[in-house]
């Protein structure tokens, strides 16, 4: 499994709104992308934020990528980023104690 996290800093008065969007536009868009195992959002009051979006394999996020969903996605959130987004690809080495991310999701609605 790969984690791509991407950073980001948005407007503090913002912070709920982008959750909201997130949840109900950028998730169920990537639900749709081969090989998504599920996406987390973390943020702080002083609007720092993390995206922590998980595939299957990296042969999958690469091509997530190169189809320009990740950029198309990113977008959405233009006038509510401050600053560039900046993000990184890991390979999971361990996830324990974790339940799967889709079911995750899915309770939290």
């Amino acid at each position: 499994m790969y984690a791509r996290v991407t950073f980001v800093q948005v407007n503090p008065e913002d912070i709920e709104g982008a959750a909201r969007d997130f949840d109900e536009s950028v998730v169920p868009a990537a639900r749709q992308e081969e090989g998504f195992e599920g996406a987390l959002l973390l943020v702080r009051g002083d609007g720092t934020a993390m995206v922590v979006d998980l595939s299957d394999t990296l042969e999958h996020m690469q091509a997530n990528e190169r189809s320009g969903f990740y950029q198309s996605q990113v977008a959405k959130f233009r006038d509510r980023i401050v600053g560039h987004p900046r993000r990184e690809i890991y390979r999971v080495a361990v996830a324990r104690g974790l339940r799967g991310a889709i079911e995750l999701l899915e309770e939290a609605s």
